[in-house]
């Protein structure tokens, strides 16, 4: 256990431990902080259990504050950063509106691009400096061309991608749900059935409880109880008696 949590400031549950935290940032007095700590229920009974009944110092705050507060405080802002990281995030995909910034930035890429091209072109009155001009336009161009070609293929396997899963989750819906009214079916008809399977086996108790294993190995049903079972035995031939 690290040193900021064998105190008893520090054996306290993380939601004293956020309490306190966010209290001593707002300024709260430590003899304040103190009064609250040792004033709950809950906090009495861990230091009756783990500390002899001792309350809470001052001291006790003051140590705290150098050591288990200030991991408290990098952990808090850890928190805040991922947070802010989440919603940035979310009001960034909102902002796409279901495409990819990267795609939106290409297009906008693109546009610019082609201005420039058109403006260069336009100022290039030399035959030899314009042939060279155009084929730097073609060679981005095409570049440009081929990355908008790699995203459409990209597309069309992602789409494709989660047609499949979507057909394989509606298909292992499908088989659940076959599998369920099969088994209620079956169960509607488990007893004919044990009926049956018991006149099979020549009836009376022996038979019935034969049907029955059958009945619970079908249906998954613990049968321990029915794991005892003997083959009835045949009737001995009487003793011959002598004359």
């Amino acid at each position: 256990m690290s040193a900021t949590h064998v105190g008893k400031i520090g054996r306290l549950s993380k939601y004293f431990r956020d309490e306190l935290g966010h209290r001593l940032e707002d300024g709260e007095p430590g003899k304040e902080l103190v009064k609250w700590l040792n004033g709950d229920s809950h906090v009495q009974e861990m230091l009756k259990e783990q500390f002899g009944g001792r309350a809470i110092t001052e001291q006790n705050l003051s140590e705290w504050k150098q050591g288990g507060h200030q991991a408290w405080l990098r952990q808090e802002e850890a928190r805040l950063f991922v947070s802010h990281l989440t919603e940035r995030h979310s009001d960034l995909d909102d902002a796409a509106a279901g495409k990819e910034i990267s795609d939106r930035f290409a297009s906008i890429l693109a546009v610019e691009i082609t201005r420039l091209a058109m403006t260069l072109l336009e100022k290039e009155t030399d035959p030899d400096k314009r042939w060279q001009r155009l084929c730097e336009v073609h060679r981005e161009l095409s570049q440009l061309r081929r990355d908008d070609h790699r995203a459409v293929r990209t597309m069309i396997k992602r789409e494709r991608w989660k047609r499949e899963t979507e057909r394989e989750e509606d298909e292992e819906h499908q088989r659940v749900q076959k599998a369920g009214k099969d088994r209620l079916t079956a169960m509607c008809f488990a007893p004919l059935h044990k009926q049956n399977m018991a006149a099979l086996f020549g009836g009376g108790e022996y038979g019935e409880k034969r049907a029955e294993i059958l009945h619970r190995i079908k249906f998954d049903l613990p049968l321990d109880d029915l794991l005892d079972l003997k083959s009835p035995q045949k009737a001995s031939p009487a003793p011959v008696q002598s004359d």
